[in-house]
């Protein structure tokens, strides 16, 4: 066999190995936040609740991306959600393939709309305690956020 055939060959080979996909993600990987938020909070829950919402302002700065997962280490999983009228009785529905985030625009999760859905707290939440949530987007690159835990009788943008 030829040094050209061989190195054709090679070359065949490295572009159909299943490393070539990951090497080729890894170059299209985000590394830089597109996505800002502000007032990220979690309602604080009843005593004993297995669950707890999260709200936070999205602002995408740059083109077309989407939330795709959230994770926090106080919780077992946190899951995206939308509220949504069926007839008189408001239900939850949860976004599996994520929630969009139009070019240059606003995305708010907030109550009675979109919001995280935190399930099983690893440990009672209290008023004023921080709890860290990684938010994972299509482009943009994941953040870390402090979601700050209020009384859920404080309004929407009032002081943390």
């Amino acid at each position: 066999m030829s040094r050209s055939s061989r190195a054709s060959l090679l070359a065949g080979l490295l572009l159909s190995s299943p490393v070539m996909p990951a090497v080729a993600a890894a170059a299209q990987a985000p590394t830089t936040p597109t996505v800002s938020v502000s007032d990220p909070w979690v309602r604080l829950p009843p005593p004993a609740a297995n669950v707890a919402a999260g709200y936070v302002q999205l602002h995408n700065g740059g083109a077309e991306d989407r939330l795709l997962s959230a994770a926090s280490p106080a919780f077992a999983e946190v899951q995206i959600h939308a509220m949504r009228m069926d007839g008189d009785v408001m239900r939850m529905q949860a976004l599996p393939d994520g929630l969009a985030l139009p070019e240059r625009q606003s995305v708010a999760l907030q109550p009675g709309g979109y919001h995280l859905m935190l399930l099983k707290p690893r440990r009672p939440l209290s008023a004023g305690q921080a709890v860290r949530v990684t938010l994972q987007f299509a482009r943009s690159a994941p953040q870390g956020v402090d979601f700050s835990v209020r009384d859920g009788l404080v309004p929407h943008g009032a002081a943390k």
